[in-house]
């Protein structure tokens, strides 16, 4: 008989899973073993767990291993190649739904199937089962018209080690659903169906392909050619990414965060994380989602529960439009995008069939059928390792939770709509919840879960509303109505201040209050400390609104042009006329202010789906930014010479990304000078005379500042991957995130380095990530010498205004003291206290 193996992160859900398979079966004698958790007891998976399980049900007829994602199917891989050949052969590694693929295959073995038939039985448990005829149904959603046009297909063998799932799929559907033509994609070696490209329910539960397999993708329609081309060019590419693998490397997903609310009354004040400057002090409003829990009742007419579904999504389609257009409004689009991947969901043909089948197949109510549907594919995409698909379940809970609402007759609480100005409480927001808020009322924000990079956190700094994040259970405990006062720099939050508390928040409020009022209206003049030493703060921008926005906030010039913008969300690579008509526009927009345009930086986090890279054990540490311009000249020539081209007349600069050593510079500087002397024999006019610079962001580049100095005109210190390399630290992990310090002595003592290297040799150095805006970095980094500082636009106001508060002495004997000092707690500490002896 087929044995089953099961392993799982959790030992409890293994065993649970082997069980409910066992007692599913026709047999007491099953072969079936558990491979959860780790010896501890801790959430992890064992090899030898995994090995003594599939010992103890191993035989001649094979054995099947199912496996939740992440670290679970690379240990097991791991195991199956430490094992001889012939054994290896007779055990197969499943991507069947855990509990559903369990008890199929169970069945399938106790019925004495063989191991194909087995891993088919698991591996098709979740196709919709057939809806009874003796019911009076809804007719079948239309078909779409078959598209005019060529159809064009080819097969291809899937190269990374995690397949066509998780990110690779969702990538896979993005770059589909980009095209007009009908796409399906079908796994040949396994003999399915083929599925809807376009549908990420589709490809995620049936499309899916492990690693060597062969997939089928088929195009119709008169862009079936460019179609097959951009996918065939992903998937050849290996998606971008290998399992587990980012930096620093994940073997599992982060575990699910769980709140403990402690009884009684709520403290008198709570330690959280600072995630926006600024104080606010008003009453809670406590947001708490309506429970929306449902039981499963029979029905009599399943038809009219379809109905009902069917209106409830014609409803929740008509909120999102409303809502989209108000968000845009009074945001911004991109912000308004949010809701896209929403209306996307309820357009899903998959998840529509899957819930109306379920309501014709299990004759019961449309509210069970829509919480089962989304509760399953939330479960499956919180299970991913990959953060983009994680993020996504998030959208998927928010899509059910609309329609629950709409079904239940809910009204959903509205933070569109507050009754007073009052500061936010909630467990957290999602992107949704937050693009929502009432900013006209909204005084600050307070979650008890979330890190500094949170969406909250993102949003609040964007829109400059005071937020604390990570506060724990602590501040759930808090009513509506009663008064907090919070301060978004130091994470502090009072909960029912006395009123000499109320009054010092009031008075700190209203000092900052001034300060900004006054930074707005001297933001045209430039940064002059108290005793003369003049700095440049300039922009970090992406396109031509945001070059706009510096201008208003009173940017010297623009310290980083993102050229990314032109490169991602499309299919092919933008060529050199669109680059020169986007770079010459934001170049009108600067006049003669100095435009730092830096060259295409990818790789890593920022995969283009067009772009075969190649499969790398870790994209961060591999072909990016330089490193991939430098083998792509198709890439990186027409880019310099649409930059050259758009410098005629206004002041712009070149800067190289991610630079480790000097040969890197030297062949930069060669392409360059390539370029110029193309456009010279094209007769084509180009700016000549163009300082050129790098971005150090390796500590290799900033410990060899000194060699690397005489070959630039200036260096740019990009803190944000300079502090994440010398730390060895993903500041997108919650896990680790609290070792993610820009103060890091380490980190400071690299930027003294590179500061005294350029100096030295006469050049200018500026810095351009997010601590160049920072309040607690601006004095030490003026202190250690820096020229320029590059920002978000709505940060140089505050900056300028500080800096010309300064005293360079003072703010270099800072920066002598705060090296000397040996951890980020201490230098955090000294700088606070210079900035309230400041204010004093």
């Amino acid at each position: 008989m087929v044995g089953i193996v099961v392993v799982a992160h959790s030992q409890e859900l293994a065993q649970g899973v082997c069980a409910l398979a066992s007692q599913m079966s026709a047999r007491a004698d099953l072969p079936i073993a558990a491979a959860g958790g780790l010896e501890d007891g801790s959430l992890g998976t064992s090899f030898d767990r995994i090995q003594q399980a599939v010992d103890a049900v191993y035989s001649d007829d094979g054995v099947l291993v199912l496996m939740d994602l992440g670290s679970a199917v690379m240990t097991t891989q791991m195991l199956l190649e430490m094992l001889s050949p012939e054994r290896r052969e007779r055990i197969r590694l499943s991507n069947a739904p855990l509990v559903e693929g369990a008890i199929a295959a169970a069945v399938a073995a106790s019925l004495g199937d063989d191991l194909d038939k087995v891993q088919h039985a698991a591996e098709t448990a979740m196709e919709l089962p057939k809806i009874p005829q003796e019911a009076p149904l809804a007719p079948p959603m239309e078909a779409a018209p078959a598209p005019a046009g060529p159809s064009r297909s080819v097969e291809l063998i899937v190269p990374n080690p995690v397949g066509l799932h998780a990110r690779p799929a969702a990538l896979f559907v993005q770059t589909a659903v980009q095209f007009k033509s009908k796409i399906t994609v079908q796994n040949v070696s396994q003999n399915r169906q083929p599925v809807d490209a376009k549908s990420m329910m589709q490809v995620a539960s049936q499309g899916t392909a492990r690693q060597g397999e062969r997939i089928r993708i088929v195009a119709q329609g008169d862009d079936a050619d460019e179609a097959i081309a951009a996918l065939r060019a992903l998937v050849e590419a290996g998606f971008g990414e290998m399992e587990g693998v980012t930096a620093p490397p994940r073997l599992a997903p982060p575990p699910v965060l769980t709140l403990t609310v402690p009884s009684g009354p709520p403290p008198s004040r709570v330690q959280g994380i600072g995630a926006s400057e600024g104080y606010a002090i008003a009453p809670a409003f406590v947001y708490r989602r309506p429970d929306l829990r449902v039981e499963q009742r029979p029905v009599d007419d399943p038809q009219a529960e379809i109905n009902r579904f069917r209106q409830a999504l014609d409803v929740a389609s008509q909120q999102l439009d409303e809502i989209q257009q108000r968000v845009s409004a009074a945001a911004d689009e991109q912000t308004g995008r949010i809701f896209e991947f929403h209306r996307m969901m309820l357009e899903d043909a998959e998840l529509l069939r899957a819930v109306e089948g379920k309501i014709a197949a299990e004759r019961c109510n449309a509210e069970f059928a829509v919480s089962e549907i989304i509760s399953q594919w939330v479960n499956r995409f919180e299970g991913l390792g990959d953060e983009l698909m994680r993020a996504r379940a998030a959208d998927v809970r928010d899509v059910g939770h609309r329609l629950l609402a709409i079904l239940m007759g809910v009204e959903q609480p509205q933070l569109s709509r507050l009754p007073e100005p009052v500061i936010v409480v909630a467990d957290d927001l999602v992107p949704s919840e937050t693009a929502l808020l009432d900013r006209e009322r909204v005084r600050g924000l307070c979650t008890a879960l979330g890190g500094s990079t949170s969406h909250t956190a993102i949003l609040a700094r964007m829109w400059g509303i005071p937020a604390v994040v990570g506060l724990g259970g602590a501040i759930l405990t808090v009513s509506s109505g009663i008064t907090l006062a919070l301060d978004g720099e130091t994470g502090v939050v009072e909960i029912d201040p006395s009123p000499e508390t109320v009054n010092a928040y009031r008075t700190r409020q209203e000092r900052l209050a001034t300060v900004q009022a006054v930074a707005m209206e001297r933001t045209e003049e430039p940064a002059v400390t108290r005793d003369g030493r003049q700095v440049e703060v300039v922009a970090n921008i992406g396109d031509v609104d945001s070059a706009q926005e510096a201008i208003k906030y009173g940017a010297e010039g623009v310290g980083l042009l993102r050229t990314e913008f032109l490169y991602l969300e499309r299919t092919t690579l933008p060529d050199e006329e669109e680059q020169f008509a986007a770079y010459r526009a934001i170049a009108e927009v600067m006049g003669q202010r100095p435009l730092i345009v830096r060259t295409l930086d990818v790789g890593g986090d920022k995969q283009l789906p067009y772009l075969d890279i190649g499969p790398e054990l870790n994209p961060f540490l591999g072909v990016r930014a330089i490193r991939l311009c430098l083998e792509r000249p198709d890439i990186f020539q027409p880019q310099l010479r649409a930059i050259l081209r758009a410098g005629v007349g206004h002041n712009v600069k070149i800067m190289f990304p991610m630079v480790a050593t000097r040969e890197e510079i030297l062949r930069a500087r060669e392409a360059l000078d390539q370029a110029r002397r193309s456009l010279e024999a094209d007769g084509v006019p180009f700016a000549d005379q163009v300082e050129v610079g790098i971005m150090v962001e390796t500590p290799a580049a900033a410990i060899a500042a000194d060699i690397l100095a005489p070959e630039v005109d200036f260096f740019s210190i990009g803190s944000n991957d300079l502090t994440q390399y010398t730390l060895a630290v993903d500041r997108g992990n919650e896990r680790v995130g609290y070792l993610y310090h820009a103060l890091d002595p380490a980190v400071l003592r690299l930027i003294r380095t590179v500061i005294e290297a350029g100096h030295a040799a006469g050049k200018w150095v500026g810095v351009c990530g997010e601590m160049a805006g920072q309040r607690m970095a601006i004095p030490i980094l003026l202190g250690l010498g820096l020229d320029e500082f590059s920002m978000n636009p709505r940060a140089i106001p505050l900056a300028k205004h500080l800096i010309r508060q300064l005293e360079y002495r003072q703010a270099q004997a800072l920066a002598q003291e705060v090296l000397a000092l040996r951890d980020v707690a201490e230098v955090e500490a000294r700088i606070s206290q210079f900035l309230s002896d400041l204010e004093a």
